[in-house]
């Protein structure tokens, strides 16, 4: 008996809640896809405008919240079999070419939005009453953040998904009137580049994923320190390339955050230690550049306007004798290198 009376009581609940909320709209419909397809596109980033609009409305009859306010956040990151691009490298701004923006009072206006799957975040809110009958339509841009989060992972289209939730805020509370979902993959963006393409290769070796340098003692800062290895870095690529060099950051911290070194205490310097295919002489057309002081700024490190089969470099890293950041310093300080192929 009491088992039934407590279904009873649910069901009456979920009844209740689905009258509420029937007495708003809420619709979502896709737009394009921003495709990157240059060196540029991967590092800046790329817009597409009006990707996803959004329509709502009151019915007939039903009373408009004084306040209200539109939230959005993905319901996951974006994802391409199992590579993926963290929601939070993508921003979504208002469109206000076309629509009814311009109907609008904002209080809030999402501009450069960062989109998360964690929470909600407020694009638009509005003292201006819901519309009865007629639908609002707002349009909103999609800008993926360029970086090497998109440097990294092969051509493909990344997809999420929006969620979009209504709320009646006149009470300084926020009151859920109406949430919905987009279609699966209707957040997404392209990436088409042709440095992708082909059988292409850019690999650490014997070791070279990781220098660790150790200063045990003064004397270990007034003479330096100098890490070489051979055979480092192995390229493979169907034409011509440039091999570009950079820093996670401009700066490296210690395990406590409470210290920082520059990334520029580090001299980085490559030599051609093979080339496989091609003519023998073809050694005479690779260009290295350097010792380079690194930088979070990319920089060229070599360079080659020839085929190859593949080819390799020795890496040679060092922090100079006497460098004075480092009289202060104590504590493990570490930055990630990153070294990109750009075609010719």
């Amino acid at each position: 008996m009491n088992l039934k009376l407590n279904i009873y009581i649910s069901l009456f609940l979920l009844l209740l809640s689905n009258t509420v909320l029937a007495q708003y709209d809420l619709n979502i419909y896709g737009g394009g896809q921003s495709v990157l397809n240059s060196y540029n596109d991967l590092k800046v980033g790329k817009t597409e405008d009006k990707q996803i609009s959004v329509q709502f409305r009151r019915f007939y009859g039903t009373p408009s919240p004084t306040k209200w306010k539109l939230t959005v956040r993905l319901l996951d990151d974006y994802y391409a079999g199992n590579y993926m691009v963290p929601a939070e490298m993508s921003t979504l701004s208002t469109n206000k070419q076309g629509g009814n923006f311009n109907q609008l009072a904002f209080s809030v206006v999402g501009r450069d939005l960062p989109l998360s799957k964690y929470q909600e975040n407020t694009i638009i809110e509005s003292t201006t009453p819901l519309p009865e009958g007629n639908y609002y339509t707002l349009n909103f841009d999609l800008t993926i953040r360029g970086g090497v989060h998109l440097l990294t992972i092969p051509n493909n289209t990344y997809m999420s998904t929006y969620e979009f939730s209504l709320y009646d805020t006149s009470s300084g509370r926020d009151q859920l009137l109406l949430r919905k979902t987009s279609g699966t993959g209707n957040a997404r963006f392209q990436i088409n580049y042709v440095g992708n393409h082909g059988d292409q290769i850019a690999e650490l070796r014997n070791g070279a994923s990781e220098f660790v340098f150790n200063f045990d003692s003064p004397d270990d800062i007034v003479k330096g320190k100098t890490i070489t290895i051979n055979n480092a870095l192995y390229i493979k690529s169907y034409q011509g390339h440039q091999v570009l060099v950079k820093t996670a950051d401009n700066m490296m911290y210690n395990n406590t955050m409470s210290n920082s070194l520059p990334v520029s205490i580090l001299k980085l310097k490559a030599t051609l230690n093979n080339i496989e295919g091609g003519s023998p002489s073809d050694a005479r057309d690779v260009k290295i550049f350097g010792p380079l002081s690194l930088s979070a700024n990319e920089q060229p490190l070599a360079s080659f306007s020839r085929w190859s089969q593949s080819m390799s470099y020795n890496l040679e890293l060092s922090i100079p004798p006497n460098q004075k950041e480092l009289q202060q310093a104590s504590g493990r300080y570490e930055t990630y290198l990153y070294f990109v192929i750009v075609p010719n």
